[in-house]
């Protein structure tokens, strides 16, 4: 039996890519959508075995990728999720990876791979296309690392929080009652166990995650 799948991209042409290989790939596109509202309504009223969807989509406050693959992964705990994205973020893939979506899969990717991912998924395994597990493993992670998400702790978060928001380093340590030095290791710390090189990519990990006010 062909596996059954729905897809989500607010972009035609990607959808119309998307369900090209899909089909190349043995399997049966039940439902496309191009909001998270339209994917919502498809997922209450459609079976499928595999959803393929955009990281973020235009529409409320699912608009946010991360609130959007949260709520589906409570109301849909054992629906296979593949996602797929342009972002080369190393923080935010791995904590794509921690809401339990099981495969990621970069726009532009070879043709085989999105077929090859939905077949993974399909049978509870983690597939990352070979460009992003490359761009991790240069960041200098394991396989095995790059496929779980890493945790803050609850003051690195906060001080990713308040610079990401535009607070300067000195205003963030008047705020925290910290050192400058502190704040300083902090959010070195947390670029570290993110593997971000730059406050440019970590304050990018922080609107994912909506940290900022």
């Amino acid at each position: 039996m062909a596996l059954r799948i729905v897809l989500a991209d607010d972009h035609p042409i990607v959808l119309l890519g998307a369900r090209m290989l899909v089909e190349q790939g043995e399997a049966a596109v039940v439902g496309e959508a191009r909001t998270p509202e339209e994917l919502t309504l498809i997922l209450s009223s459609t079976e499928c075995d595999v959803l393929v969807t955009d990281f973020a989509m235009p529409g409320g406050a699912e608009a946010d990728g991360m609130a959007m693959l949260g709520r589906l992964r409570r109301k849909y705990p054992n629906l296979p999720i593949v996602v797929l994205t342009n972002m080369s973020n190393a923080g935010v893939l791995r904590s794509i990876l921690g809401e339990g979506v099981r495969g990621i899969v970069e726009k532009g990717a070879e043709m085989g791979e999105l077929p090859v991912a939905i077949r993974a998924v399909a049978k509870g395994t983690i597939y990352l296309s070979e460009k992003l597990k490359r761009h991790l493993e240069e960041q200098g992670f394991t396989s095995k690392e790059s496929q779980s998400a890493a945790r803050l702790t609850a003051r690195e978060m906060e001080v990713v929080r308040l610079l990401a928001s535009g607070m300067s380093p000195a205003e963030v340590s008047q705020a925290l009652h910290r050192t400058v030095k502190t704040v300083s290791w902090t959010k070195i710390s947390a670029k570290r166990k993110l593997g971000l090189k730059s406050d440019a990519e970590l304050y990018e990990y922080a609107r994912n995650h909506q940290l900022t006010s």
